[in-house]
Parts: structure tokens; sequence; C-alpha cells
């Protein structure tokens, strides 16, 4: 799934409240904080003393030897205002001045920012990752990849960005109005009258016309939808003879793409003449005004050249405003959804190096009259008052229906999942008095469908055991069957299986996956057997690799054929969450009107 945008949020009291909980990440840059904004103030003044100084290079260019403001004394320094040359080594030094400002203010902004994110980017996917299966179960993995990349990204572009230049503006437009003020009061009060006015009503006549055009494109992909599933489904239209159907549907949906397209055109046309008439009109109000007054000797011309750039220095500035409010909407909308996952309740995990089990399990699991219902559909009781025991070193196989509860008991094992009611017992002792990390850390899951990580061989395998020597990896694999493929590939251990295994087999992901439990060397043993899509000798090959690592350990088996759960010491049969039979292979079998013996007459003893 792509990414989302995060979107602008309606800023509130309460949304205002939780984006502040942001600066806790700037308390421990305070300092620089502080340093970075008198910097982005003092490139505010500068920008204005530039303008002021072009005005002057400008009034004494149009008018030489007229200047008021012929000589100045700065720190016991006599410039003369009406030289040329002196006006442009000014200009000059004071550039330098704000180029060194600007990247002093970008590279501190920067420093502090990338810290900011390092942390809250590791603090966002730490508490995700710690969060119950629950809560994956109930979201999407594109929206949680949204929250710590493009909400993290908006929330960076406001601190390295938004920030700066809002304020600024801010400090252009304060500060250029002052100015104004200072060299003509009437030509001010013109421009504020006017001009501002013109430029707020373009932004959002803009975003008006900004607003057709998504309409026309939306309509254009309704319309290239409409032409890929005629295409994709060309069979079934020629089956139907549907072409006329089919044509009469394009017709339709072009025909709103011609009328959103013209609306759209009609009032482009508008704008642009807007543009033309109000705001070109009010500069050219302003400029006749300032004209006037310097012709009465009201008004110096380099005062007037000051007006005309610092009059479209602030105007511009009032017309980028906008934007920035919009770009800090949409950075407040994303520090809010940011927040949202810092708040959220975590499970116990530990996330501190494993250094040995400081409670290692026997391995006798105990369920105890345990009830379960999923909380995205509470009133439905999938696993029914279970009572079973499995000693240590016991194989035990759950078979059934589908729908019968196997998968939920193993999660349930797993803590993945808490019962409702009822206890689970783990050497006797409740499973809520174990460390939930080092409880885990004794288990090994072999799912039946499996998805490796992009990396290497040595990698996945190592999943088990990060610290393994290549010693030990090899080791692990030869004991799944998986050795000799390995040792094949041009790159061994080396050789990378591309996103999600796809690189490898399916009876080679199993064995990696054997080879990544066995180097675990759990426990407590959970396997959702997967031979039922493998070839004979791919098939041949895991269940001899599963049958050495379920020797001696304790081990749960979801079983679904009949020859991985014959010489199982105990099978457990499941029904609606509850066991209806429990008992060895030949024992079930014996029960003429067994549920087991059913299931496997019905499925030809193939398939459990």
């Amino acid at each position: 799934m792509a990414e989302k945008e995060t979107k602008k949020k309606r800023v509130s009291r309460e949304s205002l409240r939780k984006a502040a909980r942001i600066f806790r990440y700037v308390k421990p840059y305070a300092w620089q904080f502080t340093i970075g904004i008198v910097l982005i103030s003092l490139s505010g003044v500068f920008t204005l003393l530039v303008t002021r100084l072009w005005g002057q290079l400008g009034g004494v260019g149009v008018q030489p030897g007229e200047s008021r403001d012929e000589v100045r004394s700065f720190f016991d320094l006599e410039i003369n205002f009406s030289d040329l040359g002196n006006i442009a080594l000014i200009i000059f030094g004071v550039l330098v001045i704000q180029a060194a400002i600007s990247f002093s203010r970008v590279m501190l902004f920067a420093h502090i920012t990338e810290n900011m994110m390092l942390t809250l980017r590791r603090d966002s996917y730490e508490r995700i990752i710690r969060m119950p299966l629950q809560y994956f179960n109930e979201q999407r993995v594109g929206d949680l990849n949204s929250r710590i990349s493009a909400d993290i990204t908006s929330i960076q572009d406001v601190f390295t960005t938004t920030l700066a230049e809002l304020l600024r503006q801010l400090i252009i437009i304060v500060g250029g109005i002052l100015a104004l003020l200072y060299f003509s009061p009437t030509l001010t009060f013109i421009m504020l009258a006017t001009l501002p006015v013109m430029i707020i009503i373009a932004v959002i006549f803009g975003r008006f016309i900004r607003k057709l055009s998504k309409q026309t494109q939306d309509k254009v992909a309704e319309s290239n939808v409409i032409v890929q599933e005629t295409f994709t489904g060309i069979v079934n239209v020629k089956s139907f003879a549907n072409e006329t159907l089919e044509v009469a549907r394009y017709l339709s949906s072009i025909a709103d793409i011609r009328q959103f397209a013209l609306r759209g055109a009609k009032w482009r046309g508008a704008f642009a003449s807007f543009i033309i008439l109000f705001i070109f009109g009010a500069i050219s109000l302003v400029i006749f005004k300032g004209a006037e007054l310097m012709n009465e000797g009201e008004l110096a011309s380099e005062h007037f050249f000051t007006f005309l750039l610092m009059t479209g220095l602030v105007a511009g500035s009032i017309g980028g405003l906008a934007s920035q409010f919009g770009a800090l909407q949409r950075g407040i909308g994303a520090i809010e959804n940011v927040m949202d996952i810092l708040d959220l309740e975590p499970e116990p995990v530990s996330l501190k190096v494993k250094k040995g089990h400081r409670t290692p399990l026997k391995g006798t699991l105990h369920f105890e009259k345990v009830s379960f219902a999923y909380a995205s559909r509470s009133e439905t009781t999938v696993i029914n008052d279970l009572s079973f025991s499995v000693n240590a070193g016991q194989q035990v196989a759950l078979v059934g229906p589908s729908g019968a509860g196997k998968s939920t008991v193993v999660s349930l094992v797993q803590r993945f999942y808490l019962p409702t009611s009822g206890r689970i017992l783990f050497d006797g002792v409740p499973a809520s008095e174990f460390d939930l990390s080092e409880l885990r850390d004794q288990m090994a899951y072999v799912p039946q469908e499996v998805i490796l990580f992009g990396g290497t061989i040595r990698e996945n395998i190592a999943y088990g055991k990060p610290d393994a020597s290549d010693s030990e990896i090899r080791e692990a694999a030869r004991q799944a069957n998986a050795l000799e493929f390995i040792d094949g590939f041009p790159d061994g251990l080396a050789t990378v299986v591309g996103e999600r295994g796809i690189q490898l087999s399916g009876g080679q992901r199993q064995r990696i996956a054997i080879a990544r439990a066995v180097l675990k060397n759990p426990t407590l043993l959970i396997l959702d057997e997967a031979t039922s899509s493998l070839d004979s000798e791919s098939e041949r090959l895991v269940q001899d690799a599963l049958e050495k690592l379920m020797k001696d350990r304790t081990s749960i088996v979801i079983a679904h054929r009949l020859s991985t759960i014959r010489n199982a010491d105990k099978i457990l049969v499941l029904e609606n969450g509850r066991v209806v039979e429990e008992g060895s292979h030949d024992e079930l079998m014996a029960q003429n009107a067994g549920a087991y013996r059913g299931l496997v007459e019905l499925q030809g003893e193939k398939q459990l």
C-alpha cells in the first residue's frame, strides 16, 4: 500500500496541547534552538536591510547627488550614501553576513532536527513493535508505515523549514510595515487597504482552482479504471456482447471529464483576469500615488524605490503565509498521529539484549478452563472452557475442522492474546508470573506459510540466535536438511533470499525456518505443519527435519497430514473451541463413531 499523505486536521486547543508535547524532544537542544531563533530573526532583519539598500541604490541612480541620506556615521565610520560604490560595497557586506547567518541557521536546525527525529523514530518504532498482536490485526501495515515515515517526515519539515520560514515571514511583514510607515504613511495605508487584501483573495481563489483541477484528475482516473477493467475482462465483454454497454459507460465518464475541465477553464480565466485587474491595479495605484508624492517633493526617490521593493517583499510574505500555515497544520496533524502512538499501552516485553534465560522452562503446559474471544468480535467465544495438559518432552497434535480454534490455542500459548477467563500454566506456574520476553524466548514457532526477511540465508537462520557463529548456523542448517541446497548456491549462506524469501522454493523456505528453530534450541516448539503444498521430495526432507526437531522436546503441532501425527504422544480433537476427543492415534481410531476417525475417513487418511 502506498504511503498516504498526512491530512490536515482542524487545529483546536486540544490538538495544540497534544502537539506541544513534541517540544520535550526539543528540550535537550534548548540553547541551540534559541540560538537558531535568533539567527532566523537576524536573517529577516538583514533581508529588510538589503531591500532598503537596494532602494537607496535605485534612488541615487535615478537622481544622483539629491539623496537625503548622503552621509551617516556607523561605528565612527563616515559613509556617503549618495555614492553608488559605497552602497554596493555595503550591500555586498550585508549579503555575505546574511549568507553566513543563513548557512549557520540551516546547519543548526538540521543538527537539532535530525537528532530529534532519530529519537522520535526510535521511540515510535519501539512502541509499535512492543504492541500486542491484536493491535496489528486491527491496523493496516501501510498506515503504520506511514506513521513512522510520512508523519515523521512532516514533523521534520516543520522544524527544518516551516517554523523558520513562518517566523522569518512574520518578521519581514511586521518589520516591513513599520519601515513603510516611516517612509510614507500615506502610501502604506493605500498599500495595506488594497494589496494584502487582493493577495489573500488570490490565495483563496487559487486553492479553489486547485480543487477543481483535482476533481478533473479524479474523473480522468475513474475513466482509466473503466478502460483497465474492460480490457482486463475483455473475454467477459465479448462473451456477453456488451461492447455497446462498455462504450456507453466510458462515454459517460469522459463526458464528466469534459464538464469539469470546462468549469476549471472558466475559473482559471476569471483568476487570470482578477490578477491583471485587481492585483496589478493595486500595484499601479501605489506606484501612481508614490510618483505623485515624489513630484511634490514629499517623498525622496530612494525612499520611493525602497517602498516599492519592500512592498513586494511584504506582499510576497503575506502570500506565502497561507502555504506555511497549511504546512504547519499538516505538521500538527502528523505530531498528533505520532503522539497517539507514544500514548499506546505496549506489551511488557523487554528490549534488553538477551543474556540467557533466568527462569528456564522444563516444558510442562496446562490449560485450565480457558475461554477466549477476540476483541474485534467479543460476542463470539472461540475457545470454550478448554482444559488439557502437555507433559515435558511430549508431542501433542491439535486436529479438527477449520474454525475449531487450533491456531487460537497456539496464539494463547505464546501469549499473543490473554484468556478471557481461566489460566494457562507453564511448569505449574501461571503464565502471568513469567517475564513475557523470557517466556517467548524459550519457544520457537514454525508457521505453515514461512515468510523470510529479505536479507541473506545466514541472517534468516541466525534470527533464532543473533550471536551464533557460522559453525552453529551450518550445523542448524544440516539438521534441518537445508545445508545441501545452501552449499549448492554460489554464495552459500550469503545468498540473498529476496523479499519475503521469494528467491527460494516453498520447501527451501520451510527448511530455513526449521533451521532457525533448531538454532534457537527452544524448550517449547510450536509447529503449524506445512507439507500439504510441497512436492513429495520436499515433503520427505521437511518431514524428516521436523521429526529431528521435535525429538525429546515439548511440541504442539497443528496437524494437516496424518503422517505427521500418527506417532504423536497425544492427539487433541477440537470442535468449537473444546476438546471432544483425546488420545493416541490408535486409541482414537479404535472409536468407531469417533470424531477423529470420521476426519481420517473423510479425508482419505491424507489430510486432517
